[in-house]
């Protein structure tokens, strides 16, 4: 599993320039073509499904898109599939998973549990398939957010899983030192990579705050 996180590590330098970063009607903008252009959303969820080849502005819309829809719930928390793998019950951990996705197409930790399991039970084009989405969705986010190294280029995410998949595997987290959350929904997290550098990491949860009313 380690060996998986510093491949999608790699392949994360390749992040392309910031397309919405510093843009403050950055969910306004998202919010209208959700309005608008509903149809093209669901075309690119379905395209994503059917694994066809898509940019990673298809992707910013499907993440960010997700937050306006009536399935995005932002508490969301199930553990049946951890229990399920604990258990060793790979085969139905698998399962759940994958209905999980079908559900929640944007979440990075069922993402990245599916690449698991997928290799786990020798399943490695679907492996493959999960491992591309993850690592175009992060690239997505990373893009349209900012390098996460300041409060104004801060990655805006979903939900608190997606902020730790980040860490982990983009930015090579090994541990968190500290966290401290603003009133303003940016999440600054001090974190000491792989290579024992200590850094500070910033996220914005302003969608995540403005849905769930916190």
């Amino acid at each position: 599993m380690n060996k998986l996180r510093l491949l999608l590590a790699a392949v994360a330098v390749f992040a392309c320039s910031n397309i919405y970063a510093q843009d403050n009607a950055f969910y306004s903008e998202i919010k209208s073509f959700m309005t608008d252009n509903r149809a093209d959303y669901d075309e690119i969820v379905k395209s994503y499904f059917a694994n066809k080849e898509l940019s990673l502005d298809d992707y910013t819309l499907l993440y960010y898109g997700y937050t306006f829809t009536d399935a995005y719930k932002p508490d969301y928390t199930s553990n049946e599939a951890e229990s399920l793998m604990d258990a060793k019950k790979y085969e139905q951990a698998y399962a759940v998973l994958q209905r999980e996705h079908q559900n929640d197409p944007t979440s990075l930790q069922t993402l990245f549990d599916l690449m698991g399991m997928a290799y786990v039970l020798e399943k490695s084009q679907e492996g493959q398939v999960y491992q591309n989405r993850y690592i175009k969705l992060m690239l997505a986010i990373i893009q349209s957010s900012g390098d996460g190294l300041s409060a104004e280029n801060a990655i805006k995410v979903n939900r608190l899983t997606d902020e730790s998949q980040i860490l982990s595997t983009y930015f090579k987290a090994v541990s968190v030192v500290k966290k401290e959350f603003t009133n303003d929904g940016i999440d600054k997290v001090t974190v000491k990579d792989s290579d024992g550098i200590v850094k500070d990491v910033y996220f914005d949860f302003s969608r995540y705050l403005e849905v769930s009313g916190k």
